[in-house]
């Protein structure tokens, strides 16, 4: 009787996971018609294996559904997976997801939030960058390694020279050697020190709906009141907390101080809180590699700006001041993200 009803409940998975995935790579498949890139194979195995992997998140997380999921941030995230060429069933891992409950105009949702893993941006470079043969396994110097950066004469370059000690689990830089497809070898290097800018963007990120208790009450619509139902002077007063934040944030001299200030620790993720090393290491081999020129098709090039801390944070402050001023965006796109609000879709595929 047992062996039955687990028999059961594996068909029930199976076919759910079979609708949602149909239903969701669909969408994907015509936006991508719709952008005039071509839907591959490897974009399609892509798809799939990202709702395979958020279906999974949601069956183990409690007071989760599939239909509690805002719709156009699933189709998006998986539309990012296929465009990149992410592969979420790859092994080591190149993108991971996480589910977040957000308050959109009053309403609880449930967003995907989407990460790359350090070897998704290998991947990333390997299909995409511009002239790549081949991208080497990271060094990862720790602190108290002998390490001596490479050398430029004219166009001869001296390679760097790296003598692990093991004296520490503490990686104070990256180095990622990429081979071009005439032969020369290029290192890319990224210093911890920098890490203080992704984390910096994150918590800035963090902090988008906060009202830090200055809007209180209930809306017209008898709604509990959101930033986005602020005063003027409500909004000066959510500015002027989220720049002392900032700020103080800033003033830390180390990402170490960073992670243990009372004031940024609420909004920072439990991913940079448990794992800080592992997240630094990340951020590390994404800044190494980030700037390095990518040939990508419309579809592919939206979504990675998409996936972009900074480019998000700069999102909203235009969407919160289109009114009242401008706001330029300087910054390059990194691709790691955290999450993004949406507007309330209906979960309803079929009519889209």
């Amino acid at each position: 009787m047992a062996e039955k009803k687990e028999v059961a409940q594996k068909q029930e998975f199976t076919t759910n996971l079979s609708e949602w995935t149909n239903l969701v790579t669909g969408l994907v498949s015509r936006d991508f018609e719709l952008c005039g890139v071509q839907y591959d194979e490897y974009s399609k195995q892509c798809a799939m294996n990202a709702m395979s992997a958020i279906f999974q998140l949601v069956q183990n997380t409690d007071k989760a559904d599939m239909k509690s999921l805002n719709t156009s941030n699933l189709r998006e995230v998986v539309a990012q997976c296929a465009s990149l060429k992410l592969n979420a069933s790859s092994m080591p891992r190149e993108v991971y997801f996480q589910l977040r409950s957000k308050q959109i105009n009053g309403q609880w949702i449930k967003l995907v939030e989407i990460g790359i893993e350090g070897d998704g941006n290998d991947a990333l470079l390997r299909n995409f960058g511009v002239n790549v043969d081949a991208v080497y396994p990271s060094w990862l110097v720790k602190e108290g390694d002998d390490f001596i950066y490479p050398k430029y004469k004219g166009l001869e370059i001296t390679p760097p020279e790296w003598n692990p000690k093991g004296l520490s689990e503490k990686t104070v830089r990256v180095v990622t050697p990429i081979k071009l497809k005439d032969g020369t070898i290029e290192y890319r290097i990224a210093e911890r020190e920098a890490v203080k800018n992704n984390l910096l963007a994150h918590i800035s990120n963090n902090m988008t709906n906060e009202t830090f208790g200055f809007v209180t009450g209930k809306n017209s619509k008898g709604k509990d009141r959101t930033r986005y139902d602020a005063t003027a002077e409500e909004k000066a007063k959510i500015s002027a907390k989220k720049e002392e934040i900032l700020s103080s944030v800033r003033k830390c001299e180390t990402l170490e101080d960073i992670l243990n200030s009372e004031v940024a620790r609420p909004f920072i993720s439990s991913a940079w809180l448990n794992t800080p090393e592992a997240m630094i290491v990340r951020k590390m081999r994404n800044n190494a590699i980030k700037k390095f020129p990518k040939d990508l098709n419309s579809m592919a090039s939206s979504s990675l700006l998409q996936l972009d801390e900074t480019y998000k944070v700069a999102q909203e402050e235009i969407k919160e001041n289109e009114n009242s001023q401008e706001f330029a965006v300087e910054d390059e796109p990194d691709v790691v993200v955290e999450s993004e609000a949406v507007e309330v879709e209906t979960p309803e595929f079929a009519k889209e």
